[in-house]
């Protein structure tokens, strides 16, 4: 059995970027969803290749029903590793952190109404070909309008994990 072997485990997930409040129909999602995990054991799984490591996302009407066939782009994302260095403080730990990033810069949604997204991280063993669902969270509450919503602007931490995601070759504005 090798090291990389998880026995259903939860790895914490969250949502880096939410998406837009308000979008119309067919727009794309400014700011895209943006998911990443700091999970060591799946960093290292990725960076040993011992699991090929990627997200899902599915749509949710606000009745709870899945509205996944609305869901238009790429709604399925490979995890992407990025190492960063801290900003200037003064702290004494070692100021870098790894994250894998799953980057939905393509989704759309074509049908009006009130949704969230739900991003599910799976992880499929490149040695026995099993792949299990390891962790997930859901955005906040997006409406689709049958007309034109301007671009939102993200956070400015969303901005900066933009940045970085940018600077990595990961995500093109």
């Amino acid at each position: 059995m090798s090291s990389s072997t998880q026995t259903n485990r939860e790895v914490a997930v969250e949502i880096a970027v939410q998406p837009p409040r308000t979008v119309g129909v067919g727009r794309r999602l400014v700011p895209p969803v943006v998911a990443r995990t700091s999970d060591p054991q799946l960093i290292s799984d990725v960076l040993n290749n011992d699991k090929h490591v990627y997200a899902t996302s599915m749509l949710t009407s606000s009745n709870g029903g899945d509205s996944s066939a609305a869901l238009m782009g790429s709604w399925s994302v490979t995890a992407q590793l990025v190492t960063s260095s801290g900003g200037s403080g003064g702290s004494s730990r070692r100021s870098r952190s790894r994250w894998l990033y799953f980057v939905f810069d393509r989704l759309s949604i074509g049908v009006q109404g009130t949704y969230t997204i739900s991003v599910v991280v799976s992880a499929l063993s490149l040695t026995d070909g099993v792949s299990v669902v390891v962790g997930g969270r859901t955005t906040r509450q997006l409406t689709v309008v049958n007309q034109a919503a301007p671009p939102e602007r993200p956070s400015s931490a969303e901005r900066q994990v933009l940045r970085q995601l940018e600077e990595a070759g990961f995500y093109r504005p």
